[in-house]
């Protein structure tokens, strides 16, 4: 039972890091550092109550942080390890890159995001 548990919180933290928009803001948070909501929408050019949705989701699966100065909510990556993923990630896409894109699998989750222009949560 509980690696069902744990597989499942594995398969979600891989669900939260496949959506485009949340992996944009944190690869945003990563090469950049700490930011004010609004420097991250008009960095990724996405509507503020699409990127508050996805920060909620970063922050509730603990892969990004949000402190208050003053007024403001500064966010940031919640810590080393999310840093050391996205960095491996990115060895692993420009290693492999050609041999990702070939899978079936990711073609076809490609192509069915694109035709449905699928939403978080909407199928």
């Amino acid at each position: 039972m509980i690696q069902d548990e744990l597989l499942s919180a594995q398969v979600g933290l891989f669900t939260a890091l496949a959506d485009p928009t949340r992996l944009q803001v944190l690869k945003l948070l990563h090469q950049k550092g700490p930011m004010h909501v609004t420097k991250i929408y008009e960095a990724l050019g996405k509507p503020q109550n699409l990127i508050s949705h996805h920060l909620n989701c970063l922050r509730t699966c603990g892969l990004a942080e949000m402190e208050k100065q003053g007024r403001m909510a500064i966010y940031r990556v919640a810590n080393p390890e999310i840093d050391q993923i996205l960095d491996w990630a990115q060895k692993q896409v420009v290693a492999q890159a050609e041999r990702i894109l070939s899978c079936s699998l990711v073609k076809a989750s490609r192509r069915d995001g694109k035709r449905s222009g699928r939403k978080h949560g909407k199928k």
